[in-house]
């Protein structure tokens, strides 16, 4: 039995949601043979809650950098940050100018109007639906377990990291965005974790991704596979570059790899 981790943006589905009709065939096909299919993502599991998804019958999933690691609908680990954690956060962001996503659980919080030259976030807030809540909701009760912020022309991002290093890692995407992690978490520590609970030997791990924050993931696994749209460095670090999304990549890597 092999695991196959994939990434969802990009990976599994394109910038509109769109899964090619060959990645739900080669995941399908993939889990009939034996293998068990994971998403592995930096969203949070309440961001993952989408028809599309599920209807592609995964095995579990591995969200929020490896936060969160679901098997077989049960929870298997679950890293959150302290609510002291989250307003120390809040506070430090605030002061650098950079608007902030809180990613949970259950819930995301944020306020759409802080991204004025951000698209994205009018996206999210309308796909994420009665998941999506203010700011001025969050409570101390909210399981938080990472967040993401846009950078500014006023940001001092060293300040951010000064403050906020002791607890917590960043990933960031191209100067624009950046993901906060609680430290020594990972998409490959949530990787690890489900190979442990499979006692599956390392050399049967597969992941699939195109971001900076697959980097981990495709560096740890035994065949770490690049999208071929990916980033530059991460296609350089990967093990394999398949096609792009747009021309059947995970299908042609299954098949490469003789998953399928």
């Amino acid at each position: 039995m092999n695991l196959i981790f994939l990434d969802i943006d990009m990976t599994i589905w394109d910038e509109k949601l769109r899964i090619p009709d060959s990645t739900i065939d080669a995941i399908r096909l993939a889990r009939v043979l034996g293998n068990k299919v994971f998403i592995n993502t930096g969203r949070s599991r309440s961001n993952t809650m989408y028809k599309a998804l599920d209807d592609l019958g995964m095995d579990g999933y591995v969200a929020a950098c490896g936060c969160y690691v679901e098997i077989g609908g049960k929870v298997h680990y679950n890293k959150l940050l302290t609510f002291d954690q989250v307003k120390l956060s809040l506070e430090v962001l605030k002061e650098e100018h950079m608007p902030v996503v809180l990613e949970g659980t259950q819930y995301c919080f944020f306020d759409p109007e802080d991204f004025p030259d951000d698209p994205f976030a009018a996206t999210l807030w309308e796909s994420l639906g009665d998941r999506a809540k203010r700011m001025d909701m969050l409570t101390p009760d909210d399981p938080i377990n990472k967040f993401s912020a846009d950078i500014t022309d006023d940001t001092d991002f060293d300040a951010v990291t000064e403050k906020l290093g002791g607890f917590l890692d960043t990933i960031n995407h191209n100067g624009i965005v950046v993901e906060f992690v609680p430290k020594g978490h990972s998409k490959a520590t949530g990787m690890e974790k489900v190979r442990k609970y499979y006692d599956v030997p390392e050399d049967n791990i597969y992941a699939v991704g195109d971001g900076m924050n697959d980097m981990e993931m495709i560096t740890a696994a035994a065949h770490g596979i690049a999208m071929g749209q990916g980033n530059p460095e991460l296609l350089l670090a990967s093990d394999y570059v398949t096609d792009s999304i747009y021309e059947d990549g995970i299908y042609k890597a299954f098949k490469h790899f003789g998953i399928i």
